[in-house]
């Protein structure tokens, strides 16, 4: 890039400045690059333009955390060039309230130009930073131009900055952090109640991880039916055991659930209620045959234990 001197003030650049200080707003617009050469007899404070203007460079972003000094930053992409040129001159644009645009700053190189190339060689340099010294008390905006369709690697510096100097940039982990705490208090409050059914019951209607719970228990296999007739499935975290239980009267007895492959039948000694022969042949995985000793009265009734496979 070309070694631009100090910006001089055009005449018109310090009378818009002036008048920003007095209710009217001063707007910068725009930079140019331009190939004129400076002659002995040139005044820059009468310059409206650059002598040769061959490039516009739109702003792309405004430091102003300073109130006496302005850091423009300027496109200097040539993807639109037409044709290659000596860059000279550097110019800053500037508009006072709904005027035309004119040359607020001009500076030229002289004999440390640069060459600019057409778009049929890309340039490697696509940013300019410009210093403008203004008022503090002058009333100034800067025209941004957001059609610019590339990111530089210090917009997303900066950007990376400004979020992790903020106070809520890691709002959503943090919230994160806290379900997760209260998801460890949840389940110690929870496995402090009286029974593992009872604990569960209450995790699948008390919490967001109860109703993961149960999606996990469900694909597992895991079922019961807490009842005088029920079982417990403990699903393939404990081999697939299944345990029923019942009271039923003389007769065929149906399992609450069918077992797979394999189970074993025990019967009480209570009351007129005896064990069961041995098994019949009529017995199946989906139930068995109860035998009590006074199988005449229909009120007698046996209790009843499988378990198996």
């Amino acid at each position: 890039m070309a070694k631009f001197a100090n910006l001089t003030f055009t005449s018109q650049g310090t009378q818009m400045l002036v008048q920003a200080q007095n209710s009217h707003t001063l707007t910068f617009t725009c930079g140019k690059l331009g190939s004129g050469v400076l002659a002995d007899t040139d005044d820059i404070s009468k310059f409206t333009d650059l002598k040769s203007p061959k490039m516009t460079l739109p702003i792309v972003s405004v430091d102003d955390s300073n109130e006496e000094k302005l850091v423009l930053t300027f496109d200097t992409s040539n993807t639109e060039l037409e044709e290659g040129f000596v860059s000279r001159e550097i110019g800053i644009f500037a508009k006072l309230d709904n005027s035309s645009e004119t040359l607020y700053a001009y500076s030229n190189a002289g004999n440390n130009y640069d060459y600019i190339p057409s778009k049929d060689t890309p340039s490697d340099e696509n940013r300019l930073v410009v210093n403008l010294v203004v008022s503090s008390s002058a009333n100034i905006s800067v025209q941004i131009d957001k059609s610019i369709v590339y990111t530089h690697k210090s917009d997303v510096e900066e950007m990376i900055a400004t979020h992790d100097a903020s106070d809520t940039a890691h709002e959503t982990r943090f919230k994160l952090f806290e379900k997760i705490a209260d998801f460890g208090n949840d389940i110690i409050k929870k496995l402090a109640l009286t029974t593992a059914i009872t604990a569960i019951t209450a995790l699948e209607t008390g919490s967001w991880f109860g109703q993961l719970l149960k999606m996990v228990l469900t694909a597992s296999g895991v079922k019961y039916n807490i009842a005088q007739n029920g079982y417990v499935c403990l699903g393939s975290f404990f081999g697939g055991l299944i345990i029923q239980w019942g009271t039923s009267i003389h007769g065929w007895v149906s399992f609450p659930v069918m077992f797979n492959s394999y189970r074993v039948i025990i019967t009480n000694h209570q009351g007129t209620a005896s064990y069961g022969s041995k098994p019949r042949e009529s017995d199946t995985l989906g139930g068995f045959t109860l035998d009590v000793s006074n199988n005449s009265d229909i009120s007698m009734d046996a209790y009843w234990i499988a378990i198996g496979l």
